[in-house]
């Protein structure tokens, strides 16, 4: 089986590698489960596909991406040519009409972004197959992320983010000026990977841990395993943990402190879940 460290990324402050080691690793679970070598996956939202889908078809795995944003679709097939990877746009519903049927889905990200995240479990569970599982990833409404982001627009509206960024370009214009031009990664202000061009889709869901519990379980699902993602990110915070030349450290510590501190205390959560009874289809 080939291994996903052949693609590799550096972490960020929002805890992309972390991510990437949770899901493999409650992947090879769910296939050690399952008797398989290989599972089929799903990866709901799936973006460019760099940091979990396509990683996860190098593992072996049969991958499908499936993304709303065709621009984010276009980039991850130009990107990631494999025979067990596949990506595309699609609805749910038309995955569902089309019989697709996954052992593992992952959905990162999206549910905050849905106006009904609800029906949108309801039909991720009718997708997966006897014993299959789900992979939520999601911020945590009251976290860092989110209270940096209330702060920084509060900032906007008043025009002091605005000289932030300023300052912060003209940091960056300095620093690119002393380095070499053939070696432009080694600044300090690089732009950290997103694995998304769908800018404009905001947030419009703010999750509580209760309310999220009992949006899986009004989903038909319950949760296994639960893991905290990191502790700090958002507006500003990025910038000074990118400062540092020791910044891989600060982001190592980062995860670190999420799995310590209370789980509710988390910029962004993990979960494992898996289906209270299994779905018709």
């Amino acid at each position: 089986m080939a291994d996903s460290r052949a693609w590799n990324f550096p972490e960020t402050s929002y805890g992309i590698v972390k991510r990437l080691q949770t899901i493999e690793a409650w992947t090879a679970g769910i296939a050690q489960r399952l008797g398989a070598p290989s599972l089929s996956i799903l990866d709901f939202g799936c973006g460019t596909g760099d940091h979990v889908t396509y990683p996860l078809a190098c593992l072996g795995h049969r991958v499908l991406g499936v993304d709303m944003h065709e621009p984010s679709i276009q980039e991850a097939q130009r990107r990631y040519p494999l025979p067990n990877l596949l990506f595309r746009t699609a609805r749910l519903e038309s995955l569902i009409q089309e019989g697709v049927a996954a052992d593992l889905i992952i959905c990162s990200e999206v549910l905050e972004h849905l106006q009904q995240p609800l029906d949108c479990l309801s039909l991720l569970r009718r997708l997966l197959k006897p014993n299959g599982a789900l992979i939520i990833t999601t911020p945590n409404g009251y976290g860092s992320y989110e209270m940096f982001c209330r702060l920084q627009r509060g900032l906007t509206r008043i025009g002091i983010d605005q000289v932030v960024r300023r300052l912060v370009h003209a940091r960056r214009a300095m620093q690119a000026r002393s380095v070499e031009a053939a070696a432009p990664v080694q600044t300090s202000f690089q732009q950290e990977p997103v694995g998304f061009l769908n800018f404009e889709s905001g947030h419009v869901q703010f999750f509580r841990v209760r309310r999220l519990l009992d949006v899986f379980a009004a989903g038909g699902f319950r949760v296994t395993e639960r893991r905290a993602r990191t502790f700090l990110c958002g507006p500003y915070i990025d910038v000074l943990l990118r400062l540092p030349p020791f910044r891989q450290a600060l982001y190592g510590m980062n995860n670190r402190v999420a799995d310590l501190l209370p789980f509710s205390w988390s910029a962004d959560w993990m979960f494992l879940l898996e289906p209270t009874e299994k779905s018709t289809g």
